[in-house]
């Protein structure tokens, strides 16, 4: 049964008898459009003829953040915050000085040690160049003042259970697994947990020349959520925590939530010279992060029964016809309440907002109907196998969504009915698909193989004359381990070569690209102040959309040598896929943005090597297992004349180039080099324009970005000088398993990685800025301070108002995300069974585990796994996002 989505939270992992991969050209391509990234089947259990056996597996533990973000404390944040606000005052009283002079009159003298009321009269008013007087005890070294740690306020040690019963078992005839699982996580951030409760009931049964199947797979969740993900301004939790700046408290005396930074920034008053005062000290204003995440009600109820059921019939020796037919139903409700005592951002009386809140609610239908014939003969030393199907899938989508703005009486009660309606929409959206497959199989004593296969697939999402996709494959392998020349070798025990070629097809794309979809606008008309509903386009509709298609060749070996102690699998591989559906930039006067276009072409070619072997040393057992990819991706073709597609990232100047023969979705930025150290490196290299209005300032200073000239004209531009710095796409990836047992104890661990890939940081905009209106990172002490203080060499200086170009997104913005980390170490011990059968209880496992106990990695932010987008032309980002966790348990695995 086709799944409806990747989610597979739903799903009882103890219920899982095998997952199998398949991306070879030939396997994958019988899937048609379903295999354009390989294929995961997923086999659950099923029951076997015999008594009864029953299976319980079971776990408890804790869990917690794998890595904290190591930020600034309180007296570091105040040093960098003074820095910045001494170079924001002196390089504003220059430009002033110098616009002065350049009129006629005296410069006025100025010096770190003015006071605040003379620096607003000497800038106008200027907040970012005051200092904060909360930050005095701070500089002055004072011990035993406020210095939270806002991460270690919302993250926390967070209990987790897992509990699996199943019963399998059968008689003549009729075969039975049921299960049942509830497993309760409580987040590691807190006021979050996840509950679900799963079960699952196989039947099959065979009366003469039938044969029977059915499933059911009944799932209930149950989530409390924060707003965990996204920036501080969209109430991002995590991000809130970083922001927060560490001298600031948790609580009030008296126990309320402490909105201090978000008034404080706005709140504070300075008496200027004149008596006249100014309210405001350049700081940002930002959420309390625990306030958020204890305050604020956010419930998601998950309700999904997936069902399939089956009727074979042997028509003819050797011939079986086969129904199937399946069902994925889900419902899911959503509701969130802002409470009134979350005061509105950047208010610098802290007074209370208008509550707010919302309910969603989605359902899906999703089915499927499968028919095949499947012939299978085997004569003398010949073998061949047909195969002939047909199936639909249907999917349909509703949705609903209600705000009310305003008029709850209070905060005690949360639901809408309480509130005002202020907003409201429904949607409903379906897609279908057709499907004709054909398959030929044929092998000759099992040394000569041969498969050939076809599938026709039509698809609503495209326009009416290109709904119909062609996707052959075909396959040849050959076992030279039963060749007479190889049949008695005393080390190669398996040997086989496989050659095969497919072709895939996607159709990952909105359900409507090729008609357009609608979407509902109020404008008012004139004097009248009424609004007027309308409908207008929301995407612009392409009819000529067609299938995109990979076309690959696989050359493969498989081999078992020196009495099947080595197993060895090699793979390499070469696709092209053309008519890339990809969102092209098309002209502003047609109303758009982008339009999606078959476009280009692109090319991958790459290696998969997989080694494991087991070993026996006495009474010591091991196996291990090693896996090696690596893949080459480039652009070979972007459409007539192969113009540069250029994406923009979730932040303005962050941007993405797809350019032929170069990575697809490839950072292009600005280079940093380093920083000015002195005076004679800025005179000796290009200037950047400073066309941004910061200060009127056409020049660098020593402590600011040094960019590279990219195209050598003498001047930094943040258009023209920008430079590919690499892509998400890792150049390797690899991993490795080892088992060990001896007598009843057994210890495992696997570890997994990937090398040479790149992760576009966009967080460091502001927890690296250095600006000192927010916390930084702790690296922010290796900043630029002077002429004989250079730091780090890539830290700016300190500057409350970013100069120039310091502030874009750069390469200053890009990481190394290469990683390894350790994913599991358990170690278990197995009771004897002379123990155990007079209890009546054929096996007793225990055993503790570690999950991601260890993650080593240059990466500054919580998980190098990570993309904000899903676009494979702006995918890499990191603006904030869960983190992962590590986790402690202890189990058994009980079977009776």
């Amino acid at each position: 049964m086709p799944l409806s989505g990747p989610n597979l939270n739903t799903l009882n992992n103890n219920d899982i008898e095998s997952v199998e991969v398949l991306k070879d050209a030939s396997s994958a391509a019988i899937y048609g459009s379903r295999g354009a990234n390989g294929v995961v089947i997923i086999t659950t259990k099923k029951g076997k003829e015999g008594k009864a056996v029953f299976t319980y597996n079971g776990y408890a533990g804790v869990q917690k953040v794998a890595h904290k973000i190591k930020m600034m404390d309180a007296y570091q944040w105040a040093s960098l915050g003074l820095d910045g606000r001494n170079n924001s005052y002196f390089d504003q009283m220059q430009a002033i000085n110098a616009a002065l002079q350049a009129s006629g009159k005296p410069a006025i003298s100025f010096s770190k040690d003015d006071s605040n009321a003379l620096r607003l009269k000497n800038t106008g008013d200027n907040a970012s160049t005051i200092v904060p007087a909360e930050w005095l005890p701070y500089l002055n070294n004072k011990q035993g003042l406020v210095n939270t740690d806002w991460q270690e306020q919302i993250f926390r040690t967070a209990p987790i259970q897992s509990h699996s019963l199943s019963a399998s078992g059968g008689a003549q005839g009729i075969r039975y697994y049921s299960s049942a699982e509830y497993f309760k996580q409580d987040g590691i951030i807190i006021n979050s947990n996840f509950e679900r409760f799963n079960a699952r009931l196989n039947i099959e049964a065979n009366k003469g020349i039938a044969r029977f199947g059915f499933n059911f797979n009944p799932t209930f969740i149950n989530e409390k959520l924060v707003n965990s993900d996204g920036s501080y301004a969209a109430q991002g939790v995590v991000s809130s925590a970083l922001h927060n700046s560490p001298i600031f408290p948790v609580y009030n005396p008296d126990g309320t939530f402490s909105f201090d930074q978000n008034s404080n920034s706005g709140s504070a008053v300075t008496v200027k010279p004149d008596g006249k005062s100014v309210k405001g000290n350049g700081l940002t204003w930002a959420y309390n992060p625990v306030a958020l995440a204890m305050l604020t009600h956010f419930k998601r109820r998950t309700n999904r029964i997936l069902s399939s059921g089956f009727v074979e019939l042997e028509l003819l020796d050797n011939l079986t016809y086969k129904v199937m037919l399946g069902a994925d139903m889900l419902n899911l409700k959503e509701d969130k309440f802002l409470p009134s005592t979350i005061p509105l951002s950047n208010n610098a009386t802290n007074e209370e907002s208008a509550a707010t809140g919302y309910s969603k609610t989605r359902s899906e239908f999703n089915w499927a109907m499968e028919h095949t014939l499947n012939y299978q003969n085997r004569m003398g030393f010949h073998h061949i196998g047909a195969l002939l199907g047909w199936s639909n899938q249907k999917d349909n989508i509703q949705g609903n969504n209600v705000i009310a703005g305003k008029g709850f009486l209070n905060n005690e009660i949360p639901t809408l009915s309480a509130g005002t309606v202020t907003a409201g929409n429904s949607q409903e959206s379906e897609w279908s698909l057709a499907s004709g497959i054909a398959r030929l199989q044929y092998s000759y004593a099992e040394k000569y193989l041969l498969t050939a296969s076809v599938r026709m697939d039509g698809s609503s999402k495209f326009g009416v004359n290109h709904r119909w996709g062609s996707f052959p494959s075909a396959s040849v392998g050959w076992r030279l381990s039963q060749e007479s020349f190889l049949k008695n070798s005393n080390w190669i025990n398996e040997l086989k070569i496989r050659v095969s070629f497919g072709l895939t097809g996607n159709f990952n794309i909105p359900f409507y690209g090729a008609l357009g979809s609608l979407s509902y606008y109020a404008y008012i008309f004139g004097d009248n102040p009424a609004s007027v509903n309308g409908a207008a386009p929301s995407a612009r509709p392409n009819p000529d959309l067609r299938w995109e298609k990979t076309q690959q060749t696989n050359l493969g070996l498989d081999g078992n040598f020196f009495k099947n102690k080595l197993h060895l699998t090699l793979d390499l591989y070469n696709s092209d896929t053309k008519g890339l559906l990809l969102d092209v930039p098309v002209a502003l006067s047609t109303g758009f943005n982008s339009q999606l276009e078959n476009i280009g072409a692109v090319n991958n070619k790459g290696m998969e090597l997989s080694m494991g072997t087991a070993q026996e040393f006495g009474k010591l057992k091991w196996e291990g297992s090693i896996v090696y990819t690596k893949n080459i991706n480039k652009v070979t073709a972007l459409g007539p004349g192969n113009a540069d597609i250029i994406r923009t990232g979730s932040t303005g100047n962050t941007y993405f180039l797809t350019r032929v023969g170069e990575t697809i979705g490839s950072y292009y930025l600005p280079r940093v080099l380093g920083v000015f150290k002195n005076q004679a490196e800025v005179d000796g290299y290009p200037h950047y324009t400073d066309s941004h209005g910061n200060y009127d300032l056409a020049t660098s200073k020593p402590g600011d970005f040094k960019f590279e000239d990219a195209d050598k004209d003498g001047k930094f531009d943040r258009t023209n000088d920008r430079v590919i710095l690499g892509s998400y796409l890792p150049k390797f990836t690899y991993g490795f398993t080892s088992n060990f047992q001896y007598g009843n104890f057994d210890l495992s661990f696997a570890l997994q990685g990937i090398y040479g890939n790149k992760i576009l940081n966009l967080s460091r905009r502001y927890f690296y800025n250095h600006e000192g209106n927010m916390n930084n990172y702790e690296g922010a002490v290796n900043r630029w301070r002077s002429e004989t203080d250079t730091g780090s060499g890539m830290n700016v200086r300190a500057n409350r108002l970013s100069k120039g170009d310091n502030g874009v997104t750069s390469s200053w913005h890009v990481e190394d995300g290469s990683y390894l980390r350790i994913r599991n170490i358990t170690f278990g011990y197995t009771l004897p069974k002379i123990t155990l059968k007079r209890n009546s209880i054929d096996k007793l496992r225990i055993y503790c585990s570690l999950q991601n106990p260890f993650t080593f990695t240059k990466y500054l932010g919580y998980n190098p796994e990570v993309t904000n987008s899903s676009s494979v032309t702006s995918a890499g980002e990191d603006y904030g996002v869960y983190p992962t966790s590590k986790a402690a348990t202890m189990g058994m695995n009980l079977t009776f």
